[in-house]
């Protein structure tokens, strides 16, 4: 039938099978759908023990982190895999299966393949086929045939008619222009927010043909590589500052309306130019959106009727008024099935024809390749920064040969750096064409599977984005497919420097850190605690829950602090039954501690995709500097939110799982850091925040030394006050020496121009000055900082709630309402992962999070008392598939002591670890991976018994 756009709705959904999507980046609707699934997945991960994500990925993406299943496949095999789940679907259901039975799939067996259909079965009805956007369009349709089979189609799955303009084949039509620009048939050409000189597959030859073109104009809002081929450059609008309409993918009529009027006029948005080719000259954005609002019906354009809709149009966002188009229509499996039949299983990638998946992240094609957010936003997977390496799996880096020279560990880190790692320039021949780029390995990609990411290798940009990475673009097929095959890689000489902001592979004994635990033993333990006595001094005995006793606290003495909190007079918790004590002027008063609000954050790991979406909201909101790659490199990255990420299991080729985490400044009630700056710069708080005062910092950096998680951010240069690449400032340098400057080095992204002092470096105009937070001090050299919980988002929701008469007590103190503001991390978070609010406050969401069974503290045995939590993740493997998990509460050293943390047999010292279980208290070092893996010796538990 017609193209269609094809929309999820995943309540309700026990079995999702997600085949090459990501729902992170695929089309219009990823972040919709993001949060949609994540949070249907919270819901189903809580209560119904039948929910169950199986992802099959060519490489590690937001949907894999949170897969109970990873398979690791091949583009190519990703279609075999689809006709052989297609075939044992229709086998279980009584379909026809022929010529889909039998099929091979190198990466997954046959056992798992019927095993995944069994279970897409057994929920039928609540079960449902993802496809990725990479898939053939045979594969794609065949992942629609199976959710028609398994009775989806109309209820989770939705699709609605396309209309011409999308449906069209754009790429043949780029073809097709340039062929008529190098037959001199075009006299005039007008490009309208689009680049095709810069990201035009490399084979196309179409900046060639654009130069043969006598009028070339081109109406963009920064500078691009058309733009400088053209004849004519025109101004263009921000969408943020221009009027105009879309019809959604639901076929309701919207209206874009703008928030700023231009920074830099004259300007036109794209509409107002169009209507100037048709001959309205003189019409802006707005006249032409009432026009269009008018001609749908809705009244006379001077009309009272057309004004009120007007206004409700404005007011509501949307109309509800459709254009027409098709909605949900049904699939005729027979021809699917045959059709893929036909085409047959595919071979599978080999080091003389490798498969090539390209790809787009945050930075899109190209388009917002000068901004430096998105630049030193660290990429899902590989966390590498200010770069598009060419990925590739560790065993195929290793049987190339493309690995670094330096290297003699190469089977476990080949990047031994920790400063500034350099990785192998490659060159990597596709279609009869070649390019050279830098090798870098990623646990968990397919072998013999390259990832090239798009949008990188800009040369008419800006200051910010000019000469970072490889133009990709280069070796992209003709055909514009985003998978494709055939390529060759061979090692080039020299390196690369690569900036990653986390360089280490393996974790093992992982339970300090990140926690994780199989259904069964969730449902096991979820409502019951276990009573820690303890044995040293025999007089304290502390409750942990199910995630607590996973960790080092349940062989531990209760955690006691040797010092009495002064704001809360006790050596832990305050006690309810003694709340007053003397102030040194001797007035009664409860501790400070029992009283609201008391600020505090849970994070579900159930949940978070590692998105990063909370880091670069975290970095608008409170005015963080980029500060290169260089900086980046050596560790000196400023984000106060890091996106940690971390492989799990034995082979590093194909780990088990990659679990990520978010972490900030976890405001610790016992911070060490309060205790070791010699100026009191950072105190705690009132309301249990640990708090910066900027003004006193001397830059000693004791704070950051005795963090034990790291999360504190100096500024060694001033990054923030000055223009990132800007070069020098004429005024207090000379017009020559800023120019020769500008060209002998201000295009040499090795040179760091953090190193030229300050004074001579070009300052932030006003117009930069405009991206900051004036609620935020913008701090300078010397000064350390980190989270803030959003102090003063915390600070505007007091005066608010005072200014709107919420204030209930006579004195003025009233708690925040729950939910009344939200921190920027909060508010920005797809998948709804991160509560925040006053831990006090018993209907609070963050409360109710801290008493769960799956709640636990960072590092909780150091006796930091962190206010952030962490919500254990639970899986829901198919035991038929891998066997759940060894009883993570049976520690192997003590019987059952009745409250629920015991285990029913005696296992001596060590667990009995059998195929596909975990060791959660090694007794065994391996002494020679502890010296060549950094991340091994990292990673052992830190208290485990054991002896070095």
């Amino acid at each position: 039938g017609s193209p269609r756009f094809v929309d999820y709705d995943f309540t309700g959904a026990r079995c999702v099978v997600s085949v090459g999507s990501d729902f992170m980046n695929d089309g219009p609707g990823a972040m919709r759908n993001a949060r949609t699934f994540a949070s249907t997945r919270k819901v189903l991960k809580g209560s119904d023990p039948m929910s169950r994500l199986y992802a099959v990925e060519a490489k590690p993406t937001s949907v894999g982190s949170l897969a109970d299943h990873r398979f690791r496949l091949s583009p190519s095999q990703m279609h075999n895999f689809t006709l052989a789940l297609a075939g044992a679907v229709m086998g279980f259901t009584g379909g026809n299966a022929s010529g889909l039975r039998g099929v091979q799939v190198d990466g997954i067996s046959a056992a798992d393949v019927d095993e995944i259909a069994r279970d897409l079965v057994d929920n039928r009805g609540h079960a449902v086929v993802v496809p990725g956007d990479q898939l053939l369009p045979q594969t794609w349709a065949l992942c629609m045939a199976i959710n028609d089979a398994l009775g989806s189609m109309g209820s989770i799955v939705s699709t609605t008619e396309m209309g011409p303009d999308l449906a069209s084949n754009s790429v043949r039509d780029l073809a097709l222009l340039t062929d008529e620009m190098n037959a001199g048939r075009i006299s005039t050409l007008v490009s309208i927010n689009c680049n095709p000189v810069y990201d035009a597959p490399g084979g196309l030859g179409f900046a060639d043909a654009f130069a043969k073109v006598d009028a070339t104009i081109t109406l963009d809002v920064g500078m691009s590589e058309t733009e400088l081929a053209s004849t004519w450059s025109l101004n263009g609008t921000h969408y943020l500052e221009q009027w105009g309409d879309l019809t959604g993918v639901e076929a309701a009529y919207s209206v874009i309306q703008p928030m700023i009027a231009p920074l830099y006029d004259p300007a036109r948005s794209d509409i107002e130019l169009l209507s100037m080719l048709a001959g309205d000259d003189g019409k802006d954005g707005y006249t032409l959106v009432r026009e269009t609002v008018a001609s749908m019906g809705m009244g006379n354009a001077d009309s009272a009727g057309l004004e009120r809709n007007w206004e409700r149009l404005l007011h509501d966002g949307f109309t509800t008024q459709r254009n027409g188009r098709g909605g949900s229509g049904g699939v005729s499996s027979g021809r699917v099935l045959s059709a893929a039949a036909d085409i047959g299983p595919r071979p599978s990638p080999a080091p003389e024809s490798m498969d090539v998946v390209f790809y787009t992240t945050n930075r899109n094609h190209g388009q917002l390749a000068n901004n430096g957010w998105l630049h030193e936003l660290p990429e899902f997977g590989p966390s590498v920064v200010w770069d598009n390496p060419i990925l590739m799996s560790p065993g195929t880096a290793k049987a190339l040969g493309v690995l670094p020279e330096h290297t003699w560990q190469d089977e476990y880190n080949p990047y031994t750096k920790q400063q500034m790692p350099q990785a192998q320039l490659v060159t990597v021949k596709l279609g009869g064409r070649e390019m050279t780029g830098a090798a870098w390995i990623l646990p968990g990609m397919a072998d013999n599977t390259l990832g090239i990411k798009l949008g990188y290798g800009r040369e008419i940009v800006g200051k910010v984005g000019y000469d970072v990475g490889h133009n990709t673009y280069a070796i992209k097929p003709l055909s514009g497919e985003m998978v494709t095959r055939g390529a060759t890689i061979k090692r080039a000489g020299g390196t690369y420097t690569i900036a990653s902001t986390q360089n280490h592979w393996s974790l093992e004994g992982r339970h300090s850190i990140v926690r994780a635990m199989d259904m069964p033993w969730w449902e096991k333990y979820s409502d019951r605690h276990k009573v820690v006595d303890d044995e040293i001094y025999g007089r304290i005995s502390q409750v942990l829950n199910a995630a607590e006793a996973i960790g080092e606290l349940s062989h531990t003495p209760p955690n006691v602090s040797i010092y009495e909190n002064p704001l809360n007079r006790s050596h832990r918790d305050p006690d309810p039954d003694d709340l007053e004590y003397s102030d040194p002027l001797n007035k009664e008063m409860p501790p400070k501690y029992a009283m609201g609000p008391q600020w505090g954050m849970s994070i579900d790991m159930n949940t978070c995709m590692g998105c990063n979406a909370c880091t670069v909201a975290c970095q608008s909101e409170n005015n963080i500097p980029i500060v290169g790659k260089s900086e980046v490199a050596k560790g000196r990255e400023m984000h106060w939110i890091r996106m940690d990420r971390y492989f799990v299991g034995d082979d590093l080729n194909s780990p088990d799982e990659m679990i990520v985490q978010p972490v900030a400044c976890v405001h610790c009630e016992n911070a060490p850091c309060e205790t070791v700056c010699p100026v009191n710069a950072t105190i705690h708080g009132d309301e249990g925040t640990n708090d910066m005062a900027y003004n006193r910092c001397i830059g000693t950096r004791y704070c950051a030394n005795n963090c034990p998680y790291k999360v504190r951010r100096f500024n060694f240069f001033d990054y923030a006050p000055v223009k990132f690449n800007g070069g020098l400032d004429s005024t207090y340098t000379s017009k020559k020496i800023a120019a020769e400057f500008e060209e002998h080095l201000g295009g040499d992204r090795s040179f760091n121009q953090n190193f030229i002092p300050p004074r001579l470096r070009k300052k932030l105009d006003e117009i930069s000055k405009m991206q900051y937070n004036p609620d935020v001090t913008v701090r300078s050299r010397g000064v350390m900082e980190k989270c803030t919980y959003c102090i003063q988002r915390i600070h505007e929701a007091r005066r608010e709630v005072k200014i709107k008469g919420l204030w209930k007590d006579a004195d003025q103190v009233a708690p925040i309402p729950d939910g009344f503001f939200n921190t920027a991390c909060q508010q920005a978070c797809p998948s709804d992962a991160i509560a925040f609010g006053d831990i006090l406050d018993p209907a609070s969401k963050v409360s109710r999070e801290r008493e769960s069974g799956r709640s636990y503290l960072l590092l909780g045995y150091l006796d930091t008392r962190p206010r952030t939590t962490y919500m254990m993740r639970v899986r829901n493997p198919n035991p038929a598939i891998r066997p759940f998990e060894h009883d993570p509460l049976d520690h192997g050293s003590h019987g059952d002591d009745g409250h629920g943390g015991g285990h029913e047999d005696d296992h001596g010292d060590e667990h009995r670890i059998g195929e596909g279980t975990e060791a959660h208290s090694s007794a065994y070092i391996d002494r020679t991976k502890q010296f060549i893996d950094q991340g091994y010796s990292l990673s052992l538990r830190v208290l485990s018994g054991i002896h070095a």
